[in-house]
């Protein structure tokens, strides 16, 4: 899957997606960076919150395997949900958090986490 395409199965929906990437998160964030991810997150602006929290604390930490790359990734990832959360007319909520899956899935890889393929 490309960033720009969203996907299909249990996380095609926009809260689906939402929920996708806030438990990728949750599951190596807290542990690495010291972010707290809730339970939940209701919509792109929730996320967008979470996972500009998450760059931010990337630039403070020492990171370990290409904490460069890493950053990058976060750090786009967020401007990607930010866009998300705008609801600007013309903007594919879906795409856009579907980049900002990709983007946070890159960043685990980037410092050394086993991310699971998923069809």
């Amino acid at each position: 899957m490309s960033a720009g395409i969203a996907p299909e199965g249990p996380h095609a929906g926009v809260d689906g997606l939402c929920e996708y990437i806030r438990g990728a998160l949750a599951g190596w964030v807290p542990r690495m960076l010291g972010v707290h991810v809730h339970r939940s997150v209701s919509g792109p602006a929730e996320v967008a919150r979470l996972v500009g929290a998450v760059a931010e604390a990337a630039e403070l930490t020492v990171l370990p395997g290409d904490d460069a790359t890493a950053r990058a990734e976060l750090h786009t990832a967020a401007a990607r949900a930010l866009e998300a959360a705008g609801e600007r007319p013309g903007t594919d909520v879906r795409a856009e958090l579907a980049a900002v899956r990709a983007g946070c899935r890159r960043a685990a890889v980037a410092v050394g986490l086993r991310v699971p393929v998923a069809f």
